[in-house]
C-alpha cells in the first residue's frame, strides 16, 4: 500500500496518539485487574484479547510518531 500525498486530507496525529494511549492503558489495567482481583484460574481468552488491545495501542502510537516525524 502507498500513502496518499494529498495535502487536502488532514492527518490528526494527536487523536491517533490518544486512541493508542487509551488502548494501551485499558488493556494493561483491565488485564492486571483480572489477574489480581479475579478468583480461580484466569480467563485466558480475555487476557489475550486485552493484551492484543494493548499491543494495538502501542502500534498506533508508533504509527502516529513515524507519520508525524515523516511529515515534519
Amino acid at each position: 500500500m502507498t500513502e496518499s500525498e494529498d495535502p487536502s486530507i488532514p492527518e490528526n496525529f494527536e487523536s491517533v496518539r490518544f486512541v493508542g494511549t487509551l488502548g494501551m492503558v485499558a488493556g494493561v489495567i483491565f488485564s492486571f485487574g483480572i489477574l489480581v482481583f479475579g478468583s480461580g484460574p484466569p480467563p485466558w481468552p480475555w487476557l489475550v484479547g486485552l493484551w492484543v488491545l494493548a499491543l494495538v495501542g502501542v502500534g498506533l502510537r508508533i504509527e502516529a510518531g513515524v507519520r508525524e516525524r515523516r511529515r515534519s
